[in-house]
């Protein structure tokens, strides 16, 4: 696939957001896919995809900005939906470039598992892991994942039984059974691709091949639901060389712009 197809296949992987919690609202329409949600998360009160005329992107941007009045809201501006129009309203309507990633794919069929010692891989399947999934992702990132017993329970409905299509993932350590490590993916089988979020290892068991157990897990799942292809943006500053060091090929660039609450 060449450059452009995979930036799409990337962001449109995005837009799809068939994991959406109850308190979720997604506006889909032509020229914006947008999450709105109450809790102030980034990721949950992002724009993933932005097809409008020049004249109407600033009237966009306003749009978004008042759903977000009240959260962190963010603009993931992948290289198709990138405009210097956009650019300037986002700047204009208070946001600010952070984080820079690259979208970074690879075949499923070119992908080669890399040795790991003394680690195991698992699905997630019960609340238990699922919080030790969390446990690592709060230490690798620094990110609290909100808890409820709703939100467990729709979490684990998402990556459990046999028609899941999420898949979360931890990797143990053989010797000490404690949890070093995990991973998710998203499965669209309409786009024969799957997306890869969450890759972590603590800093106490790496160099150890847990981050390339939990991919040729991951990656193999993949495989077995007839994906074709899996990738992700990887930041540029962190996960950018670990993946391209897996064999993956990079794209195009994707950049966040993040604007704080406007009303407390």
């Amino acid at each position: 696939m060449n450059h452009r197809a995979i930036d799409e296949l990337v962001e449109a992987s995005q837009c799809d957001v068939f994991w959406r919690p109850a308190d979720l609202t997604v506006v889909e329409r032509e020229d914006v896919v947008y999450l709105s949600c109450p809790r102030d998360e980034a990721y949950l009160n992002s724009v993933h995809r932005v097809r409008s005329e020049d004249a109407r992107v600033e009237a966009l941007v306003r749009e978004v900005s008042e759903a977000h009045a009240k959260v962190t809201s963010r603009f993931a501006v992948a290289e198709p939906s990138c405009s210097p129009t956009l650019e300037r309203s986002l700047a204009a309507a208070g946001y600010v470039r952070t984080n820079e990633h690259y979208a970074y794919t690879i075949a499923v069929g070119a992908y080669e598992p890399r040795p790991a010692r003394g680690i195991s891989v698992r699905r997630v399947e019960t609340v238990e892991d699922l919080y030790a999934f969390r446990r690592v992702m709060h230490e690798a990132f620094g990110r609290t994942s909100a808890s409820s017993p709703a939100i467990d329970a729709h979490e684990l409905a998402l990556c459990t039984g046999p028609s899941a299509r999420v898949a979360r993932l931890i990797a143990v350590d053989m010797n000490t059974g404690a949890v070093v490590g995990c991973g998710g993916s998203n499965l669209y089988p309409k786009l024969r691709y799957a997306s890869l979020w969450a890759g972590a290892t603590l800093p106490s068991a790496r160099g150890r091949g847990a981050y390339s157990a939990l991919m040729a897990a991951r990656v193999s799942l993949a495989k077995s639901a007839s994906i074709e292809r899996v990738g992700l943006y990887a930041r540029l500053a962190t996960s950018a060389p670990i993946v391209a060091a897996q064999g993956f090929a990079r794209a195009g660039r994707m950049t966040y712009w993040e604007r704080p609450p406007l009303e407390r």
